[in-house]
């Protein structure tokens, strides 16, 4: 389908598609690790590739285990042994889920997407997400959410985009999904044959190996050209 054939609804990721962290790198790992009596154990580019490896290695995942897989894949890429169970819920408590902004684009993009029915479908477990939702204005936007505290498994699963899917009234041909991450939100959507929009965050590339989105955008304020 191309955009000209016409959309019915959107789903959007949250974390570095419509919000950024205003909180700097590092700050709640280095935390994390006090509050549970070790050094740090490896830099914030480090836990994003562990991050990348847990979610290209398996699908059969919820959002707790996501978390744990993440530290014990950076605790061993450093050669430590981590309590990664404890060092998940240190992090959680250390991270400031309120210091969070728009991303540039996002309200031009949301502005756009008012037109459609809208669903938002993140990772995160809901408490996190909420506080973060009302930080930016956005805790009623949504007619539907789905955090990865609602479903058995989290993106690129399936039950997340089906359950917005089901909430919305709405197939698969008359949707499309806007993320940042090739990995889940691109991956995941594609399975289901759902058009897909990415908007790539920091200096994130393509290369061959990866999923291909039905649009790349550089911006945000770049979604009415295809809605």
């Amino acid at each position: 389908m191309t955009a000209s054939d016409g959309y019915e609804a959107l789903l959007f990721d949250l974390d570095r598609t419509l919000v950024e962290h205003d909180q700097p790198p590092g700050a709640a790992f280095e935390a994390a690790c006090a509050a549970v009596g070790r050094e740090p154990f490896c830099d914030p580019a480090t836990l994003e590739r562990a991050a990348e490896v847990v979610r290209s290695g398996s699908t059969a995942i919820d959002a707790g285990a996501f978390e744990r897989r993440v530290f014990e894949t950076a605790a061993a890429a450093a050669g430590v042994d981590v309590d990664a169970t404890a060092l998940a819920r240190a992090f959680r408590d250390a991270l400031d889920h309120e210091a969070v902004s728009l991303r540039p684009g996002a309200w031009t993009a949301l502005d756009a997407a008012a037109a459609y029915d809208c669903a938002l479908v993140t990772n995160g477990p809901a408490r996190t997400h909420e506080t973060r939702l009302d930080a930016v204005g956005l805790g009623d936007w949504f007619e539907t959410t789905v955090f990865g505290s609602d479903v058995p498994r989290v993106k690129p699963a399936r039950e997340p985009f089906e359950r917005a899917l089901a909430d919305l009234g709405v197939t698969p041909d008359r949707t499309l999904k806007i993320g940042d991450s090739l990995r889940t939100d691109v991956a995941g959507a594609n399975d289901l044959g759902i058009d897909t929009v990415w908007v790539p965050y920091g200096d994130r590339r393509r290369t061959a190996s990866d999923p291909e989105p039905t649009h790349i955008l550089q911006s945000l304020a770049e979604l009415p050209t295809v809605l």
